[in-house]
């Protein structure tokens, strides 16, 4: 059986005219097949007509087939674990019929050595000179390693924050015992102190939840507890919260009429105290934060706007993705874990909703969610 290097050789002309040229086109070719074998990645084509399916030794391998094994498109999907199955057959056929790039990672188990891998594809729809035979094909790399570090660290970051939460919740409660003691006592100072290491502790509380929150969503296992609430009223609520703790910039809410939505008021709560935490990290002090929502075809859409730094149009569709932290001169000094956009968009998904966002670099960014009507969510 040739090698794809023997094959490319074979197939450069000899007695054509632009023979150069295409001489030229095929050692840059091979020379691509070698870099790709040198980093240790599979690769694949599969005819668009034909279906015709051409797999390299390397993605065999990930696979558990043997190098010289016959491996078909069908006894690849049979390899990858029914939780990411369909999922993959849903990217690979959206790809291939919307001529989209498809991306992504999943887990496969070896047909004979039975090993379990996290594999990593990247692929899309390619075509001849004459685009006249269309082709997808990619790469796709071994990621387990990758992937069992981030499990870990997810685990553990799980465990820490269910072991913090108990001794929080208990240092909330004396902290309210004492607080009402010295409202009895018309102990000003005392009071205003507690009222201080309330709200820290909220703060605390708060991070917690995300930490806990974010090993949920990686496990696919973000619990809703929902229930009908007015959602204008919650967003007021947290906004008088945060003018507690921040008073380096003006809020305001525009006015909105009562809108009752089912959902977790909980996890819905967190996604606003996060999109006014941004836009507080990320404008300037003094000034004005705009928060509005409306009601649009049986959703509501809620709005938080500041007048920022703003967002780089090449970071927007990165900016939900987990651990993802736009690195620039005006964001070197803003702490964070990058974790805050990625759980309000887990949050917003489970909830049937849309989140997104609207900006132009040093004029500010405008981050928006949408959620049924009460009605409509408890049809979903």
């Amino acid at each position: 059986m040739q090698s794809e290097k023997e094959n490319v050789r074979d197939n450069i002309p000899d007695n054509e005219p632009g023979h150069t040229a295409e001489l030229r086109r095929y050692r840059i070719l091979e020379l691509s097949l070698l870099a790709v074998e040198a980093a240790n990645v599979g690769t694949w084509l599969l005819d668009e007509e034909t279906k015709e399916f051409l797999p390299s030794k390397r993605l065999k391998e990930l696979f558990g087939y043997h190098a010289d094994e016959n491996m078909s498109y069908e006894g690849l999907i049979a390899q990858i674990d029914l939780k990411y199955r369909n999922k993959v057959i849903a990217g690979i056929e959206n790809a291939m019929v919307n001529r989209e790039h498809f991306h992504m990672d999943f887990r496969v188990t070896g047909l004979h050595d039975q090993k379990q891998r996290w594999v990593k594809a990247l692929g899309g729809m390619y075509s001849d000179s004459e685009r006249k035979q269309f082709h997808f094909s990619g790469v796709m790399m071994d990621i387990t390693e990758e992937k069992q570090n981030e499990l870990r660290k997810n685990k553990f970051i799980g465990m820490v924050s269910h072991e913090l939460k108990t001794p929080l919740t208990s240092l909330k409660a004396y902290v309210q015992m004492l607080y009402a003691w010295a409202k009895k006592q018309k102990d000003s100072f005392a009071i205003t102190s507690l009222s201080k290491v309330e709200r820290q502790v909220k703060k605390m509380q708060n991070m917690i939840n995300g930490f806990l929150n974010l090993s949920q969503a990686e496990s696919g296992k973000i619990q809703l507890d929902k229930q009908d609430f007015d959602l204008g009223e919650l967003i007021n609520d947290v906004m008088n919260e945060t003018k507690l703790i921040t008073t380096s910039h003006t809020i305001n809410f525009l006015p909105c009429e009562p809108i009752a939505i089912h959902a977790d008021k909980e996890k819905i709560e967190q996604v606003v105290i996060n999109l006014f935490n941004n836009a507080i990290k990320y404008s300037p002090k003094q000034t004005v934060i705009t928060v509005s929502c409306e009601t649009i075809d049986n959703k509501v859409q809620v709005c938080v706007k500041d007048e920022g730094i703003g967002i780089d149009e090449q970071d927007i569709d990165k900016l939900f993705k987990r651990y993802y932290r736009v690195e620039n001169k005006h964001t070197e000094n803003i702490t964070g874990f990058g974790i805050g956009l990625y759980l309000c968009a887990e949050i917003i998904k489970r909830h049937h909703g849309s989140i997104w966002v609207e900006s132009e670099l040093g004029k500010g960014s405008a981050f928006y969610f949408s959620l049924p009507l009460a009605k409509n969510a408890e049809a979903n």
